[in-house]
């Protein structure tokens, strides 16, 4: 892609070549973008995401016809225009040291619209998680503060994909629409909560879904789809094998609860959460192993940060500027000099130790962007 047909086709954007990247994650680490484009609107969201699906089209065109040449100049400008990255609020990802090739999209849209209609029948379900703590006095207690909200009424609402998770809590619980509460202290977006299938104490979020809406990078055409189309389960999503579709906005179906409770219950996560998860990291960097791997080992599910912490040793553990920190050992922490080489090392001696000892294959929560 030419940065210049993107200049000028976007005269009020932020459109710039080689844009360094670590400042807008929460690490603080990773190299630059070959063009870094930031929309503020879902409007402008969608109108870039429908020029460069036609220019990627364009592209793939000329290349199957011959018109571009081997050596020619202006095949020399085009950077590989499939490599389409949306950077929410970088809070779960390590950008590689060298960056990341093609386009970044940094999307804040941040519109939410709630239908005045209500239901009174609602299908929520849970998802079924590992996700659990050993040590709930050490790290967090789920159960002191989880309680059902599923019998009561709902009423749809939707956001678009770039909004903060903390703001989106905060709003719906003014606007008296509960359900969000428990997945306070995220610094996602929605868009990144969708595409994770985002997990809060008990919680997953598709399970407040009703629907998403998508760009289709591949046709050109804005397609959405239902909770029930879509495969969900505990770190997976249906859109992390599908990357040809962006998330433009989210409809989730939320309830008509006791909002004094839900903001007591997001303070309290709050609090419980700021003793143990540093916010200089890029959250868990492991999913729990699965309760059937540690039933063979340790007769009962186990937490990472437990194997971690217990049977590694390795809390404080530190590679150059990355460490496992000291709060919580399934964190990986920037101390202020990391690198992406840095952190991506310790993730892997930790695996490789687990393999070693256990014979268990963690899972990464943190999503690698770019070279490794």
């Amino acid at each position: 892609m030419d940065i210049t047909s993107l200049q000028s086709t976007f005269p009020d954007l932020f459109i710039k070549a080689n844009h360094p990247l670590a400042a807008y994650t929460t690490l603080k680490i990773g190299g630059p973008a070959d063009i870094f484009i930031h929309t503020k609107t879902q409007n402008e969201f969608i109108d870039v995401l429908k020029f460069l699906s036609s220019e990627v089209k364009a592209f793939s065109d000329r290349n199957i016809r011959g018109d571009f040449a081997e050596g020619r100049e202006d095949r020399k400008k085009l950077l590989p225009s499939t490599n389409i990255t949306i950077l929410g609020n970088g809070s779960n990802v390590l950008i590689s040291d060298s960056g990341i090739r093609g386009i970044v999209i940094k999307n804040t849209s941040a519109d939410i619209t709630i239908d005045s209609g209500k239901n009174a029948k609602t299908d929520f379900s849970t998802t079924y998680t590992q996700r659990m703590e050993n040590e709930p006095d050490k790290y967090l207690d789920f159960t002191k503060i989880n309680y059902d909200e599923s019998s009561l009424p709902t009423s749809l609402t939707t956001l678009s994909s770039g909004t903060p998770l903390p703001f989106a809590i905060n709003y719906l619980l003014d606007h008296g629409l509960t359900g969000l509460q428990w997945f306070a202290y995220i610094p996602g977006t929605i868009g990144g909560a969708t595409w994770y299938n985002l997990h809060g104490g008990s919680y997953h979020f598709a399970d407040y879904i009703d629907s998403v809406e998508t760009f289709d990078l591949s046709s050109g055409q804005i397609k959405t789809f239902s909770k029930q189309e879509l495969n969900w389960s505990y770190e997976h999503t249906y859109f992390q094998q599908h990357p040809e579709l962006i998330i433009i906005s989210t409809t989730l179906r939320l309830f008509h609860g006791d909002t004094t409770l839900a903001k007591q219950v997001r303070d309290a996560w709050i609090a419980q959460k700021i003793k143990v998860q540093p916010m200089n990291s890029a959250g868990s960097c492991f999913a729990n192993p699965a309760l059937s791997d540690c039933q063979k080992i340790w007769g009962e599910q186990k937490s990472t940060g437990w194997i971690i912490d217990h049977e590694l040793g390795w809390k404080g553990k530190s590679v150059g500027g990355a460490q496992i920190s000291l709060q919580h050992s399934n964190f990986i922490i920037n101390t202020g000099s990391a690198t992406a080489t840095d952190y991506y090392t310790l993730l892997t001696d930790i695996q490789n130790e687990v393999k070693s000892r256990f014979g268990l294959q963690l899972v990464p929560e943190v999503h690698l962007l770019g070279q490794f």
